[in-house]
C-alpha cells in the first residue's frame, strides 16, 4: 500500500520540464488523429455539439474528475512505472488492457443508458489507442497531468461536441 501512495504522489507532484512537453506534444500528434480518424470513420463522432450552458459547464468540468483524474490515477499512475524504471512490453499491454476491460466492466456495475456502447467493438477499438498514447504520455512525461488533460479532453469534446453520449 505504501508504494501505491508513493506512486500516486509522485505521478500527482510531478509537472513535465520541456522536454516532456515536447515528447507529450510529438506523442499527441499521432495519437490524436488516430482517435478523431476512429470516431469518425466508424461513426460514433459526428459534429453536433451541445449547446452551450449551465448543463454544457458541469459535463465539461465533471468529466475531468470522472473519467480523467480518476482513471489516470488508477490505469497510469499505478500501474505504470515512471520514465526512470524499466517497463517490459508485457506491462505495457497489460496497462492497456486493464484500461480497455475496465469499459465492458463498468456495464456491470454500473448499467449506464449507454452500456451498449461500451461493448461495441468500434469504441473499445478508440478506447485502446487512447490508452496506449496515455501510457505513452506518462512515460514521455512522468506526470500524470498531461493524461488528465487529454483524457478529459478527448471525452469532453466527444460529448459536448460530437454527440457522444450523456447520461
Amino acid at each position: 500500500m505504501r508504494s501505491a501512495g508513493r506512486r500516486l504522489h509522485a505521478a500527482l507532484a510531478t509537472w513535465p520540464d520541456a522536454q516532456g512537453w515536447r515528447q507529450a506534444g510529438r506523442e499527441l500528434l499521432w495519437g490524436l488523429p488516430a482517435i478523431a480518424l476512429l470516431a469518425f470513420v466508424t461513426g460514433l463522432a459526428r459534429f453536433d455539439p451541445m449547446p452551450f450552458g449551465a448543463r454544457w459547464l458541469a459535463f465539461f468540468f465533471g468529466l475531468m474528475l470522472v473519467p480523467a483524474l480518476g482513471e489516470e490515477l488508477a490505469f497510469r499512475a499505478l500501474l505504470v512505472p515512471r520514465p526512470d524504471q524499466p517497463f517490459p512490453a508485457w506491462q505495457a499491454v497489460l496497462a492497456v488492457t486493464a484500461f480497455l476491460l475496465w469499459h465492458p466492466l463498468q456495464v456491470l456495475g454500473f448499467g449506464p443508458a449507454w452500456s451498449a456502447l461500451f461493448l461495441d467493438p468500434r469504441f473499445l477499438a478508440i478506447v485502446a489507442v487512447l490508452g496506449a498514447l496515455l501510457v505513452r504520455l506518462y512515460r514521455a512525461t512522468g506526470s500524470i497531468w498531461p493524461c488528465v488533460a487529454t483524457h478529459w479532453l478527448v471525452v469532453a469534446a466527444w460529448k459536448l461536441l460530437f454527440a457522444g453520449p450523456i447520461g
